[in-house]
């Protein structure tokens, strides 16, 4: 992976309403919810996989669209294509 790969995750990342703050040398995305500054994850490149901060893997390398999305349900902020239910 290179910076350009780290640059389209943080595009998609941005494109849920997310906050992103992108480390270049260190392949790092910091990546906080517009809801609560206290939810944030680090995530960076590790091989072919983009891994959290928690040894988590949560996407592999030209899945950036959907590692996205999951990034974003771990954050509060939902996704586009997963509809929201709301329960009596």
């Amino acid at each position: 992976m290179d910076t350009k790969d780290l640059q389209n995750l943080a595009g998609h990342l941005e494109a849920h309403g997310l906050q992103v703050a992108v480390n270049s040398a260190e392949m790092r995305l910091t990546v906080t919810s517009p809801l609560n500054s206290r939810l944030t994850e680090d995530i960076v490149a590790d091989g072919d996989q983009w891994v959290t901060s928690f040894a988590y893997a949560i996407g592999e390398h030209g899945h950036e669209q959907q590692c996205a999305e999951r990034i974003a349900r771990v954050l509060a902020v939902g996704t586009d294509s997963v509809p929201r239910t709301v329960s009596a």
